[in-house]
């Protein structure tokens, strides 16, 4: 099968708005990048149709604590969304490959169990973790991608996806705010293991390529940009969003005023 089998929020279609059919500068690029960009693009499909997978779990811990049905629904239509994502990310790759590719092998989702935490609270932590942090993370660094980007179609496709994914944060942060007080307090120990985990699956993600201009201006962030990218959203974007909510991140902030390599580690 070369693609994903997709729904789609847009009446079938990938995107809101086409992708540009003609891009002159992927013909521009040397073989070598044009291939690597390729990896890049197809493995991105493989990570979000992964993130399908673990939107099927928020969406199933947002029905048993019975949250809002607006964020039920919200988190229902992000399975969709991850699907198209993945299939977003595959034509991308196909463009730089410049042949159809299939789509790469499902990723297995490993749901982190939190056998210490009450039902109640797991299910919080499974949509924190996801959509808090992952999808925060996410927002920030396609956020950074894009300001970077100028070929046409990676431009497109990167809007396309920074747009899903701050709705899809905004699903863990609705929540929360909805959650009883006393499961917000129990939370507070499990926001710098939440954080070590989001970022080293972040840190940890395939990297088998040298960073170069050419590759910066299609999409593909180097490392040190990615480990900048990772603390700001962490710092600017997490942190506060906890303290707003009255969960303290005390650990996390020092560990990041440290200069740790792995917070909470």
């Amino acid at each position: 099968m070369a693609s994903y089998e997709v729904n789609g929020r847009w009446g079938g279609r990938l995107t809101s708005r086409p992708l540009p059919e003609h891009d002159a500068s992927i013909e521009e690029l040397a073989a070598a990048d044009r291939q690597a960009l390729a990896e890049i693009w197809l493995g991105r499909a493989a990570n979000e149709r992964r993130v399908s997978d673990s939107f099927a779990v928020v969406r199933d811990a947002l029905i048993a604590t019975r949250s809002d049905p607006s964020l039920i629904e919200l988190a229902a239509r992000a399975v969709d969304d991850e699907l198209r994502h993945a299939e977003l990310c595959r034509v991308v790759a196909s463009r730089f490959a410049d042949r159809e590719l299939d789509a790469p092998a499902r990723l297995t989702l490993a749901v982190p169990p939190h056998r210490t935490a009450s039902p109640e609270l797991r299910h919080t932590l499974h949509i924190v973790g996801q959509s808090c942090f992952n999808e925060t993370i996410a927002s920030a660094v396609l956020e950074t991608s894009l300001a970077s980007a100028e070929g046409p179609l990676v431009t497109a496709a990167l809007r396309e996806l920074l747009g899903d994914e701050i709705d899809h944060a905004r699903i863990g942060w609705a929540h929360l705010a909805q959650v009883r007080p006393e499961i917000r307090a129990k939370l507070e120990r499990w926001i710098a293991p939440l954080a070590r985990g989001n970022l080293k699956m972040w840190r940890e993600t395939p990297r088998r390529y040298a960073t170069n201009g050419a590759l910066v201006a299609q999409g593909a962030l180097s490392a040190e940009t990615t480990e900048a990218t990772l603390r700001v959203a962490i710092r600017d974007l997490a942190i506060p969003g906890f303290e707003r909510l009255g969960i303290r991140t005390a650990e996390v902030r020092e560990r990041l005023a440290m200069g740790a390599p792995t917070v909470g580690s």
